[in-house]
Order: C-alpha cells, then structure tokens, then sequence
C-alpha cells in the first residue's frame, strides 16, 4: 500500500514504513511523483559529501555505490553519525513499496565520507572528496553542511569543480536569521533554505545568497540501522533540489536544455529559476520553492 502524506510527517506512524510506502509531504510539495514514470534520475551520477551511508538499509538498492571514505580511505564510507543516511534517502530511496522513497529513486548515489561519527570535518577532507569527484565524473555534487566563514582552499576547490560542469548544491546555515555560510555563499554554487508544509521560512533558516527554497521541516528520511527518523534543518531542504537536478540531467531534454549547451552549471540554474515559485524577499527564500510540471 501506498500512502501520500500531506500533512506533516509527525502524524505518520513510523511502524508502518516496514509494510507500507510512505510518499513524504515534501515529494508531494515539488511534484516529484508526476514525472516517475517517465523521468527518475536513472543514470546521473550524484556525490554526497557527509558522514557515509548505512548501505545496508531496506529502502536503499543497487544504486548506492562504493563511493570513497576521505578520512579512513581503507574502509567504506559508512555512516556512523546518521546525517548522510538522512540526505541519500531524501534523494534515493527506493520506489519498493515500503518505507519512504527519494526524489531521484534511481540516481546513481556515491556517498563521500567527509564527516565523522560527531559530524564534524576537515577542509582538506573535503576538498579531497571533491577532487574525487571531479576525477570520477560525477556530475551533481551535494553539500548538505556549512562553515561560517569563507576559506580560500575550499574555495578553490569548488571552482574546480564547477569548471569541470559538476553542479554544486550546498546547506545554508541553521543561523537563525543570521549569514548563510559556506560554499553556499559562493556565487556559483547553488544555495538552498528550508521551508515548512505551508511553504513558511524555517525558524532556523538565514538571511543573505539564498538561491532556491525546498521542504525542510518535519521531513521523514532513512536513519542508520535501517529505521527511520524525523528531521528539519536546510540540510535536509538541500538534497531535495539535488533530487530535482538529477531529474533533470537525466533528460534534459524535456526541461529545455541542449546538449551542446556549454555552460551546463548555469543551464540548470536556468531550469530551476523557470520551476521556482516565488514565495516572498529573495535574501529569505531565494527564487522560491521549485516545482515540477
């Protein structure tokens, strides 16, 4: 069984998710759904830079691949903090009729482990992980976290990466109306903010480069240990425009894009202006919250 959910994600009983299928409110907010039968992200290449993935949770399937571990580079990115888990499962949870499933159910996920078990990273870490990226061809990176102040090797690193066509989409900070933090400040990268099911700002949301607006608030995802959690926070708004950007590339196409188009980055920020419904002060939502049609 199938359920839609339209209202917020603390009236779903989470024991239900190991039987039924829940499609969360924030599917339901972007019109996700509407394009699964023609359009699921099937073939474009999406690196999630956090704290790993449970690889072995039941919404997830052949999808998630290796990926790399920056920190311990002889193990796998496991998720031993549970964020990461979080973020792949709002892009690519499975559409297997139990639990919850993504925006781009069949992306093809690589989970960069640059955080440890306390969330907590290192620049060189991160830069590491996207100059991965850029050698393996990945072509959406997301960065659902933010540092407060600019740093000129992370800087650096990210222009790489947009120069070589990864789209990057980064977390603004949880700064309660304060600065939106790093890389999603940079001009380049896309930032995004998280809004409530009444397409209200979040309470913890900042004020500054915000590019777009996404569901954030009382959003069910994949936990480690193949459960589930409730969350609210921008970073759990950003993976939902990645999602969105994987849809995307996967046709092109149909969104108005041309392959000979050269500068892809910019083409899809084209894309995602054009679906964006205005929801008020561009330095609080951005262009607005994106919808599909």
């Amino acid at each position: 069984m199938i359920i839609e959910q339209n209202t917020p994600a603390i009236d779903v009983d989470f024991k239900w998710l190991a039987r039924e299928q829940v499609i969360p409110w924030g599917i339901n907010a972007i019109n996700a759904q509407k394009l699964w039968p023609d359009v699921t992200g099937k073939g474009v290449k999406v690196a999630i830079l956090d704290s790993g993935v449970d690889f072995l949770h039941p919404d997830f399937g052949p999808n998630i691949h290796k990926g790399l571990n920056v920190i311990n580079p002889e193990q796998p990115p496991v998720d031993d903090n549970g964020h990461g888990t979080l973020v792949t499962g709002i892009i690519a949870a499975q559409n297997n009729h139990l639990g919850i499933v993504g925006v781009a159910p069949d992306s093809e996920i690589y989970p960069i482990k640059v955080l440890d078990k306390y969330g907590n990273g290192e620049i060189a870490d991160i830069t590491s992980g996207i100059e991965w990226c850029i050698e393996n061809g990945i072509q959406i990176i997301n960065m659902s976290f933010s540092i407060e102040r600019d740093n000129p090797q992370l800087k650096h690193s990210i222009k790489k990466a947009i120069d070589s066509g990864i789209i990057v989409v980064a977390s603004s900070k949880n700064s309660y109306g304060g600065t939106v933090g790093f890389p999603a400040s940079y001009s380049s990268v896309i930032s995004v903010t998280s809004v409530d099911w009444d397409q209200k700002i979040g309470k913890n949301a900042p004020r500054g480069k915000i590019d777009f607006s996404a569901p954030g608030v009382d959003i069910i995802s994949t936990e480690k240990g193949g459960s589930y959690r409730l969350s609210s926070g921008n970073s759990l708004a950003t993976p939902y425009v990645t999602g969105i950007i994987a849809l995307v590339l996967e046709k092109p196409a149909k969104f108005g894009l041309v392959k000979s188009e050269k500068n892809r980055v910019e083409g899809v920020r084209r894309v995602l202006q054009t679906l964006a419904e205005s929801l008020g002060e561009e330095t609080v939502y951005g262009k607005g919250i994106v919808k599909l049609h």
